[in-house]
C-alpha cells in the first residue's frame, strides 16, 4: 500500500514526463494540453501589442519636441470661430453703414448731373445769344438822316459810337406784317421817334412782292430803315428766329418781332404787331423818372 500511493503521488505531479501506474499518462496529457491552450491565447494579444504599440518611440518623441501643438491647434480653431462670430456680428452694421453711404453718394450724384445739365443749358443758351447778337451787330440797313440815305451796320447805332443811338425793332415777317408795322407806327411817329425806336421791317419770304409798297410806306419816316436786302445775314436771321419759334410750337405767320437794346443784346421778342403806346410809355416812364436809358 505504502508503494502503491508513493507512485501515485509520484505520477501525479504536474509537469512530470513519466507517471507510473494507469493514472499517469493520462494526467502528463491533460497538462501539456492546458500549457498549449494558454500559450494560443497569449500570442494575438502580443501580436496586437507589437504592431499597434500604445506609447510608441516615435509618438514619444515627437510629443517631447512638440508638446504644445494641441494647445495652438486649440488656439487657432478658438480664433476662427471667434472672427466668424465677429463678421457675422458686423456684417449687418457695414450692409447699413454702405446702404446710407450709397444713398447719400447717389443724391449727390444726381443733385450735380442736375446742376451740371442746367448750367450747360444756361451756358448753351448764353453762346445762342452771343452768336445771334453778332449776327444782328453785322447786319446793314439803310438809315434816313439828314434827307440822305446812308448804309450803315446795327452795330454802329449802339451807345458811345458816335452816331445816334437807336433800339432797333426787327419786324420779320410776311409783306402785309411788315407793312402793318410801319403803317402802326406812323400814328406815333413823334412818340416812337423821341423814344429812339429803329423799325426795321424785313421780309422773311423770298419773294419781291410787296417790296415796293414798303418802300413807299416809310417815305419821309425816319425812324424807319429798310434792310440791305445785298448783303448777307438777313437771311440766316429770318431762319434762325423761325426755327427757334417753331421749336416752341408757336406760329410764325402772325409775325415776329425783336427789340433790340442799345447795347446790342435783344431785350425782347414776341409775335404779331407791337403795341407802340406801351412800348414808348415804358421808355418815357424811365425818363421821366431818372432812370438808365442808355442800356436798354
Amino acid at each position: 500500500a505504502a508503494l502503491a500511493s508513493a507512485r501515485f503521488r509520484a505520477g501525479s505531479a504536474p509537469g512530470s514526463s513519466f507517471a507510473a501506474g494507469p493514472t499517469g499518462p493520462s494526467t502528463v496529457w491533460r497538462s501539456s494540453g492546458c500549457a498549449r491552450g494558454a500559450t494560443a491565447a497569449a500570442a494575438p494579444a502580443t501580436l496586437r501589442h507589437a504592431q499597434e504599440p500604445r506609447f510608441s518611440a516615435d509618438k514619444l518623441r515627437a510629443e517631447a519636441e512638440d508638446s504644445f501643438s494641441k494647445v495652438r491647434l486649440v488656439l487657432y480653431a478658438f480664433g476662427l470661430v471667434s472672427t466668424v462670430t465677429g463678421v457675422l456680428f458686423i456684417l449687418p452694421r457695414v450692409i447699413g453703414s454702405v446702404a446710407s453711404d450709397l444713398a447719400i453718394n447717389a443724391g449727390c450724384a444726381a443733385l450735380f448731373g442736375l446742376l451740371a445739365a442746367l448750367e450747360y443749358d444756361v451756358s448753351t443758351k448764353r453762346e445762342q445769344q452771343k452768336e445771334e447778337g453778332a449776327l444782328i451787330a453785322r447786319l446793314q440797313v439803310w438809315l434816313h438822316e439828314d434827307e440822305k440815305a446812308s448804309l450803315v451796320k446795327l452795330s454802329d447805332l449802339r451807345a458811345s459810337r458816335g452816331r445816334r443811338a437807336r433800339r432797333p425793332v426787327l419786324c420779320i415777317g410776311g409783306p402785309d406784317f411788315c407793312l402793318e408795322c410801319i403803317r402802326s407806327s406812323a400814328q406815333r411817329r413823334e412818340e416812337v421817334d423821341r423814344a429812339d425806336f429803329l423799325v426795321v421791317p424785313v421780309v422773311s419770304t423770298p419773294l419781291d412782292a410787296g417790296r415796293e409798297s414798303l418802300t413807299e410806306a416809310s417815305r419821309g419816316l425816319k425812324y424807319v430803315a429798310l434792310p440791305n436786302e445785298d448783303a448777307p445775314g438777313w437771311g440766316d436771321l429770318c431762319r434762325q428766329q423761325t426755327d427757334q419759334v417753331r421749336s416752341q410750337g408757336l406760329d410764325e405767320s402772325n409775325g415776329l418781332v425783336l427789340i433790340v437794346k442799345k447795347n446790342g443784346r435783344v431785350d425782347t421778342r414776341f409775335l404779331g404787331v407791337p403795341d407802340w403806346a406801351a412800348m414808348t410809355g415804358q421808355v418815357n416812364a424811365r425818363v421821366t423818372a431818372g432812370l438808365d436809358t442808355t442800356n436798354v
